[in-house]
């Protein structure tokens, strides 16, 4: 259950920190995991590299190991996604962000559906994103970038930005869960040390809108049969169109 003054800050500032979600042997797990699938995937050419090829994204992580499955149900995490979006909310993408050693800070943006609407933006949650954090961030290696409150301003930022007067650099223990509204100004912070910056990404939306990914074409048949119903609802599978009415037999009398 989230308490008035989460539900408050949320209203307010866009974001919440949530501390010691994960604990040392799972993190060890998640970074140990993802180090291999980037490995893997910048040597056979499939990697999504970005920020100046010093960032990469490993995506479709619930098509990549059930250890995944966790960052969608997480009982302090829900509730957060649950009063931002709504109790039947679904998944967008899990996927994960690396940002290297040398990577220039990132440009600002809004999330998936939000970067396309009109302006004004709604003045309710849309999207949300969630940061699991497998190392410290700080001011130095990559710290994510936000505009507290900028949720409110109702519009995107401007092409190009890559800094705010009123931005702060995200700073907290690894463990943590970094949660936000999709609507708050965020980019990817630059790498000034020798170490990459980690981070896992459970990134949902309103079930009304499309997500990122389409999980109910392409998730793992394994993936789908051990999938719960809290699972298949956020895969999408009850929130999709209706398809055309079948004919019945006319009932003799």
């Amino acid at each position: 259950m989230l308490t008035q003054a989460q539900k408050d800050h949320l209203d307010e500032h866009g974001y919440l920190v949530l501390d010691n979600v994960l604990g040392e042997k799972e993190i060890e797990i998640f970074a140990a995991r993802i180090g291999e699938l980037a490995e893997k995937e910048r040597a056979d050419g499939s990697a999504v590299l970005h920020t100046n090829q010093k960032g990469q994204h490993v995506r479709w992580l619930v098509n990549k190991g059930v250890m995944f499955e966790r960052l969608m149900t997480e009982p302090r995490v829900v509730p957060v996604f649950e009063y931002l979006l709504g109790a039947n909310y679904i998944l967008s993408t899990l996927t994960s962000n690396l940002i290297y050693p040398g990577a220039p800070d990132g440009g600002y943006h809004v999330d998936g559906a939000v970067g396309a609407m009109p302006e004004p933006l709604p003045s309710f949650p849309m999207t949300a994103n969630s940061l699991w954090l497998l190392d410290d961030f700080t001011e130095e290696n990559g710290g994510t970038r936000f505009v507290p409150g900028s949720h409110k301003r109702l519009r995107k930022p401007p092409p190009g930005l890559t800094h705010d007067p009123e931005e702060k650099r995200l700073t907290a223990p690894k463990g943590s869960v970094f949660i936000f509204n999709g609507a708050t100004w965020h980019a990817a912070g630059a790498n000034r040390t020798d170490q990459t910056r980690r981070c896992l990404i459970c990134f949902c939306c309103r079930a009304f809108l499309k997500p990122q990914f389409d999980f109910v074409r392409y998730l793992d048949a394994d993936a789908l049969e051990r999938a719960t119903p809290h699972l298949r609802r956020l895969y999408g599978f009850d929130s999709q169109p209706r398809g055309p009415d079948k004919p019945t037999r006319p009932s003799s009398s």
